[in-house]
């Protein structure tokens, strides 16, 4: 099924409509008692919905440029490569051999694994 084709300005407001929403739930899930994973199932739905619209209605290099816009970080910010695999483990003293168990990705078990803290997993 492909995605209809909205004029800018109609791209505009629905892609703002969709970020209204996605920040609504963010901020008021609890207080409707909606279980966190439900309300990141639905955010995250809505993140990819907005991505499709965009992508239809300004083409795939607009949406390239924007994500570039928002990823971009400053020339004084070298850590932030850190990010690139955040589960990459970063051995800062030769007697930290233990953190070679941390260098397996773990970001599908960040999404989509159990808290066993009681605290969110991600964002």
């Amino acid at each position: 099924m492909s995605m209809p084709k909205f004029a800018a300005q109609e791209a505009d407001h629905v892609l703002g409509r969709l970020d209204r929403i996605a920040h609504t739930i963010q901020t008021k899930y609890a207080e409707w008692g909606m279980p966190f994973e439900v309300a990141k199932e639905i955010v995250n739905a809505l993140d990819k919905t907005a991505d499709e619209i965009e992508v239809a209605s300004f083409g795939k290099e607009s949406f390239v440029r924007r994500q570039a816009e928002v990823i971009q970080r400053e020339t004084d910010e070298p850590y932030m490569d850190t990010f690139k695999n955040p589960m990459a483990p970063v051995q800062v003293e030769g007697d930290e051999p233990y953190m070679a168990a941390y260098k397996d990705d773990q970001s599908s078990a960040v999404n989509h694994g159990k808290s066993t803290t009681g605290r969110p997993l991600a964002p």
